[in-house]
This record gives structure tokens, C-alpha cells and sequence, in this order.
């Protein structure tokens, strides 16, 4: 049986359901590749709260705590965008 991780984003909506299964046999081959300190660094990596977050059709993994900055930051620019609004059309009343 082959070990699969399924990784799934599920943040606020905006990506949800994208999802990108790593074979984890096919991660450890490539491990094996790398510099001994950076199998060190990603084996790291793996084990604190990581997230996938899509761009361009590539994932990348992000911490947990950037990704709860990121969604942060999307709401206060859409909360900036409403104030805008209001204020446009307080303007012109």
C-alpha cells in the first residue's frame, strides 16, 4: 500500500476544494537528492503546520500563521473597498 498525503485548502472560501496528492515515496526518493541540511529543513517543514496555498497553478507551502495573514489581509482590503464605496457616495449626495 502505497502512503499518500492529501492536501486540501479550505481558508475563507476562496480556494476551496483544491487539493494535490503527493505520494509520500515519491517525496522521500526526492529528498534523497538534496543536500543533507535541506532534507533537514523540509523534513522540518513537514512537521509544523503547513498549508497548501495555489498561484498559477503551482502549490507552495505556506505556515499556518501566513495563511491566517494573508486571509487577515484579504478582509481588511475588502472592508478598505466597502469604506471607499460609502465615502464615494457620501460625496456625491
Amino acid at each position: 500500500m502505497t502512503n499518500v498525503l492529501d492536501l486540501r485548502v479550505v481558508g475563507q472560501g476562496k480556494i476551496k476544494g483544491m487539493h494535490k496528492k503527493i505520494i509520500m515515496a515519491d517525496l522521500i526518493e526526492e529528498l534523497t537528492d538534496l543536500p543533507y541540511k535541506t532534507q533537514e529543513a523540509v523534513l522540518k517543514n513537514l512537521s509544523e503546520e503547513m498549508i497548501p496555498l495555489e498561484i498559477d497553478g503551482d502549490v507552495f507551502m505556506i505556515h499556518k500563521d501566513v495563511s491566517s495573514l494573508i486571509d487577515n489581509l484579504v478582509l481588511q482590503i475588502g472592508d478598505l473597498k466597502i469604506q471607499e464605496r460609502i465615502n464615494a457616495r457620501k460625496k456625491n449626495d
